[in-house]
């Protein structure tokens, strides 16, 4: 490949290199739709990130550069570089080696005692400390997942209980500046590792200076493939993360704990001291269906597993106890290339793989089997190891290529399962029938019936987010991977890549359409299902009613001769001469009354009302009568009580008369 398509990182300076023209805007470009200020944006970024080395100055190499080796430098002597300018970007390459402790070449291991404290702190802290309580969150997440591991233990003598191996480690790089070296200088390889030897290979000088240590051979590119990672694998990368990565390192980590799907890119502009860094990354999380005679835990308690609750149906076989049961375990597949240029960088990638017992093809030992013909197993075994991709956009979409399509394959697989269940019951209640066979369709599986609804919302749910990451990333963060000026692929093999990646992605949407229209299916089903089993119980509710009412009816049938017979057995109270003739009449009459009251119900109730009625009616006549005799009573007592009044003021007058001599008709 040509050496101008390589990333390396620019100075961080406001104007624009001379060989990076903006392109013009061209209606039939792949970015027409984007904004025009968005695609100066990217633009001016993609010149920044993705410069030719043909373009670089001394003061590029001083400045951006500085993880640079010695022996990289001389290839490019015809920069000018002098013996001094080497030496500075060598110590300024050391100052930022390690960022525990602060401001030291020491790595962990060897000097300075720090504690797991000041590892998380620092880990999860790092470019965060202008306000630490804003990423609490974040904080405990990790924090709780590293406090099961000891940095002492790591430190010291191996342990057993650390023995178990998990990580690949792949160490080299191409001494050749073009790159046509095919395999390139390799490191050692030293097979599978468990965490300890992780952190003690972690812990050496990646890129040292060649006159020190001639036998060690500088690591630009790193490869870190973790199975199940665990707590004492993610302290011995935080205890070893350079300044560029630990950032970087933190929120690949939190995505990989999180079971959420993500597919993005992330690049930090040169800093003022001229640090700069990249990452892509993708988080692609599954259910995987697995048949096994027991159910296993991941030990880690990051990932959940459940057991697959059957549907039993007449007529259709259902699991028996000889039958291997089935589970549905929770998986994620994470992937970072992340690195300060496409010279230096490092590939992590975490797959789960606790439920695969002991005997599958994506363990360690499994990639070691082989030393001569080994995989790449970033990419799922596809493609050898040996045959090494140096630039990191195309390792980074091989890799997502060949882990989308092991994803797409196992949400096929789940998904299938999950639908052969389903489809005996949907098939044995179709929307034509009116009415159900209690034995089709049993109403007590109503726990399973409830766990299968959740499971089809789960995998909706999770398979549209792995979707909607892929889209976002397609119509956005793609551009990273074009050519800034031609608008174009930077490499045309990528669009392989993609198109694979694209083909995988429509299959998963076509799982998601299915998924979703038998989702709705048995949704309806299970309302019909419920509402049929409301109106069975409203029609033995209803016919308990009738019983009811036939036994009360019995017994009204049989009280007249209870009745009959009651009274016609007190001797003492009948008169004498009482015959049989006698109590039949009786009880003629008491039966003829009490078919009566049970044939015309509504017709003594009527008549039981119009007494009600008539009862009111007189009740109010009374109560009127009453008032209006009141009201006459009072008006004769207050009229004799006026005549009284008179009578009273006519005597006291002729006795005023009297008195004062006055008679009627003159004076005295």
């Amino acid at each position: 490949m040509a050496v101008n398509a390589r990333l390396r990182v620019p100075p961080s300076s406001s104007e624009p290199h001379p060989n990076a023209s903006q392109p013009q805007h061209d209606s039939s470009s792949r970015h027409a739709g984007h904004s025009h200020k968005k695609k100066e944006d990217v633009i001016a970024l993609c010149t920044r990130v993705f410069r030719p080395p043909s373009t670089w100055s001394v003061q590029d190499v001083l400045m951006f550069d500085v993880n640079i080796a010695p022996w990289r430098v001389r290839k490019f002597s015809n920069l000018g570089l002098s013996h001094a300018n080497r030496l500075l970007a060598c110590r300024e390459r050391r100052k930022r080696r390690v960022i525990y402790p602060p401001n030291s070449s020491v790595p962990v291991p060897t000097s300075v005692p720090v504690s797991n404290g000041d590892i998380e702190e620092l880990f999860v802290n790092n470019k965060y400390q202008h306000d630490v309580d804003r990423y609490l969150y974040r904080k405990l997440q990790i924090g709780r997942f590293l406090q099961a591991a000891d940095i002492e233990i790591l430190r010291g003598t191996p342990q057993q209980s650390l023995s178990k191996p998990k990580v690949l480690l792949d160490d080299r790089n191409n001494a050749s500046v073009t790159r046509l070296q095919q395999v390139g200088n390799c490191r050692l390889f030293r097979g599978p590792l468990n965490a300890q030897e992780l952190f003690i290979e972690l812990s050496q000088d990646r890129l040292p200076e060649t006159s020190d240590t001639p036998t060690i051979i500088p690591a630009e590119r790193r490869l870190i493939y973790i199975t199940d990672i665990d707590p004492y694998c993610a302290l011995a990368l935080a205890a070893t993360a350079s300044t560029s990565q630990a950032a970087f390192l933190r929120e690949f980590l939190s995505k990989c704990l999180s079971f959420h799907p993500f597919v993005g890119v992330d690049i930090w502009a040169p800093s003022p001291d001229g640090a700069a860094a990249f990452a892509l990354e993708f988080h692609l999380p599954y259910y995987a269906w697995r048949p096994m005679e027991f159910m296993i835990q991941d030990p880690r308690k990051v990932r959940r597993s459940e057991e697959v609750m059957y549907l039993p149906i007449q007529g259709h076989a259902s699991p028996s106890s000889d039958d291997i049961p089935e589970y549905i375990y929770e998986s994620q597949i994470s992937l970072m290339v992340s690195g300060i240029d496409d010279w230096v960088w490092t590939a992590y990638c975490f797959v789960d793989v606790y439920f695969k017992g002991n005997i599958h093809t994506e363990k360690v030992e499994h990639y070691s089997t082989d030393a001569v013909n080994r995989m790449d197993p970033h990419s799922c075994a596809k493609h050898a190891a040996d045959r090494p991709v140096w630039d990191p956009r195309k390792y980074f979409l091989r890799a997502l290529s060949a882990r989308m399509e092991q994803v797409r394959e196992e949400w096929e697989n789940s998904v299938s399962l999950l639908m052969f269940q389903i489809d005996p019951y949907i098939h044995s209640f179709p929307p034509s029938r009116t009415k159900t066979k209690t034995g089709d369709l049993k109403i007590t599986t109503k726990e399973a019936f409830r766990w299968t609804i959740i499971t089809l919302r789960k995998f909706s749910n999770l398979l549209a987010k792995i979707i909607i990451a892929w889209e976002r990333f397609d119509k956005g963060e793609k551009q990273y991977f074009y050519n800034p000026q031609s608008g174009e692929l930077a490499d045309s093999q990528w669009g392989t890549y993609i198109s694979s990646i694209d083909k995988d992605v429509n299959h998963l949407r076509d799982l998601l359409g299915s998924l979703k229209d038998q989702t709705k299916l048995f949704e309806d089903m299970t309302t019909n299902l419920v509402m049929h089993a409301q109106y069975a119980e409203t029609c033995i509710a209803s016919q308990q009613s009738k019983s009811i009412q036939a036994l009360t009816n019995i017994s009204i049938l049989f009280l007249p001769a209870t009745l009959a017979a009651t009274l016609f057995s007190m001797q003492p109270i009948l008169p004498s001469g009482v015959k049989m003739k006698d109590f039949l009449y009786f009880f003629s009459l008491l039966f003829i009354i009490t078919i009566l009251l049970l044939i015309n119900p509504s017709y003594i109730n009527t008549f039981v009302q119009s007494l009600r009625n008539r009862q009111n009616w007189l009740w109010a006549r009374l109560s009127r009568l009453l008032d209006r005799g009141l009201i006459r009573h009072a008006g004769e007592d207050e009229d004799s009580g006026d005549e009284d009044e008179d009578g009273v003021e006519l005597l006291n007058l002729n006795e005023r008369n009297r008195r004062t001599g006055w008679r009627d008709g003159g004076d005295v």
